[in-house]
């Protein structure tokens, strides 16, 4: 049963029952009426009769009192409602009233007249020779107030059938809106959560439509941030595991299948201690503990078994999964990430950072040894050979002009002397740079620079500076003055170039240091060959101070070396 014929059937039966209540009174009120209006004229009718039948009387001398009565009975005719007949002494019936005129041959239904209808006596008047009854017959009346009744309910049928009419166009007007959130309601039901509801005239249907709309954004962000829950756990690359309060998987996700190997569909349902080695089964215990109190677990390094057996390094961080209505625990979510890699790649970088370690004590016992190293060779084969060349240079002038032989082997001895002297020198320089420890890096490479000219005239080089560059610290000054020496050998060597470049710039806390040259460049091979043209040593010096090496043969050959500097006043410089 609708809603709009629910409330025109309570307006009808709530008028029917005003309408019988009206009907009640209308009848009692009709009742008393008739009953007042019969025992009125009743009254009347019987003063009236009584002064006839006295008067009457009086005439009874003369023999004609009952010819007077009889004419005046007739001269009466019919008194309304009331019926009078006179009988003889021997009761015969004389005279009775004509019936009445008034809406003959209608009369009001049984029922109504029973209702309504007043119980009044018979009244008898003596009268000379004979008796006269008067009989009420409110019938007239009763019809009329029947008639009455008809037009009153005729109203009230035509009020109460305007009314329904009128009250169900009125209500079918007002709760058109229902149809419509009826039908957002069941858009929403069948997963429509975009439904929305129109703005609606009156104030309750607009609250409801308001509501409704808010509503539906919350369900409709709710189920969009569930389904972004959802697609991030299905996509996540941790391994994603749901388990209950009886430590039974409820959820598994794709990357928990590549890493364990378990598919969900064969897993869901069994324990989670599965996954769990042996010898980590009193941490997982200790760890379900702490979840159920409500605790976390944030990036644990610890071990879990895959289904073919083999322990795997996994991160777990796991939290306690609360049900939002009643607050309870419910169960655990954990994340795991296979580390095994990672610590792999850990141990090696630690690794690497010793080797780099050693490479930087390596190179510096190195540069030392070669500075003993040229030190010893300036300081005793160098003043040796000084000495065997002034000893020749005396010899040669006392023996010029008189002993020729002797003069021209001491003339030899000065020239081959001289020629150790250079060659001493040059490999003092190439061990260790004088001007490197007496001068500073600046001048030390336009030294080296300087001398490549010299030896090559048909090689063009350019050499920049920028930045301050005097206070750098020995191990910066020797690791770049190494590498440019490396790499300008490789130019002269190999590169079959007509001009080199180098370029010594500091910034905020880097050196950066960039050899280039327009030569043939290198093949792909070549490049791929570390150990060629010495490019492993001078990664090696950069990254050992914690820089960065590139290597750039497109066209030509480009090295770049990027240094930090770690001291910060050196930094700012």
């Amino acid at each position: 049963m609708s809603l709009r014929f629910r409330i025109n059937l309570l307006i009808t039966v709530l008028t029917v029952l005003f309408t019988g209540a009206v009907v009640k009174i209308v009848i009692d009120d009709t009742r008393r009426a008739i009953r007042e209006e019969m025992e009125g004229s009743n009254r009347v009718t019987l003063q009236l009769l009584t002064t006839v039948v006295r008067d009457s009387a009086m005439l009874a001398r003369t023999g004609e009192a009952d010819r007077v009565l009889l004419m005046f009975l007739r001269e009466l005719g019919r008194v309304r409602a009331h019926d009078i007949q006179y009988h003889d002494s021997d009761d015969q019936l004389i005279y009775a009233s004509p019936p009445s005129v008034y809406k003959v041959g209608r009369w009001a239904p049984e029922w109504f007249v029973r209702l309504v209808r007043p119980e009044l006596p018979v009244v008898n008047l003596p009268a000379r020779g004979g008796n006269i009854s008067v009989t009420v017959d409110p019938s007239r009346s009763v019809l009329d107030a029947w008639d009455d009744l008809k037009s009153l309910m005729g109203v009230v049928v035509a009020f109460l059938v305007a009314l329904n009419v009128l009250v169900f166009f009125l209500i079918g007007r007002a709760l058109r809106p229902v149809s419509i959130v009826l039908d957002g309601l069941k858009r929403m039901e069948r997963g429509e959560l975009h439904a929305r509801l129109p703005q609606l005239a009156t104030p309750e249907f607009e609250a409801i439509s308001h509501s409704f709309n808010g509503m539906a954004d919350a369900l409709e962000q709710s189920q969009a941030e569930n389904r972004r829950l959802a697609l991030v756990a299905q996509q996540s690359s941790d391994a994603i595991m749901i388990r209950d309060l009886d430590g039974r998987v409820s959820y598994w996700n794709p990357a928990a299948e590549r890493l364990f190997g378990y598919p969900a569909a064969e897993i869901v349902g069994q324990p989670a201690a599965l996954i769990v080695p042996a010898s980590r089964e009193a941490e997982f215990a200790a760890q379900s503990e702490r979840l159920r109190a409500r605790g976390t677990i944030d990036h644990v390094e610890t071990h879990r078994r895959t289904r073919d057996g083999r322990e795997i390094d996994v991160a777990l961080a796991a939290a306690p999964l609360v049900d939002p209505g009643t607050d309870a625990v419910i169960g655990e979510i954990s994340a795991m990430r296979d580390i095994t890699e990672m610590k792999r790649a850990r141990e090696a970088e630690a690794e690497l950072a010793q080797n780099r370690r050693l490479t930087q004590i390596i190179q510096a016992s190195l540069e030392e040894e070669r500075r003993t190293i040229a030190r010893e060779l300036h300081d005793e084969l160098g003043q040796c050979v000084t000495a065997v060349r002034t000893i020749g240079t005396v010899i040669a002038r006392k023996t010029e002009g008189t002993q020729p032989d002797i003069h021209e082997s001491a003339q030899m001895i000065v020239s081959v002397a001289g020629h150790i002297y250079d060659s001493v020198h040059g490999i003092i320089r190439q061990l260790r740079p004088s001007a490197l420890d007496h001068l500073g890096l600046r001048d030390a490479l336009e030294e080296a620079v300087g001398r490549w000219r010299s030896l090559h005239p048909e090689l063009a080089f350019d050499l920049r500076f920028e930045g301050e560059l005097a206070s750098l610290g020995e191990t910066v000054n020797i690791t770049v003055y190494r590498i440019v020496q490396e790499c300008l050998t490789n130019i002269v060597k190999h590169a079959r170039a007509s001009h080199a470049e180098v370029s010594v710039r500091r910034s905020p806390g880097w050196l950066h240091v960039e050899v280039r040259d327009d030569g043939r460049g290198l093949t792909e091979p070549e490049a791929q060959r570390a150990t060629r043209f010495g490019l492993l040593g001078m990664r090696e010096r950069a990254e050992a101070l914690g820089g960065r090496f590139t290597l750039d043969a497109e066209q030509g050959v480009v090295v770049r070396v990027e240094l930090p500097l770690a001291d910060p006043v050196a930094a700012e410089g």
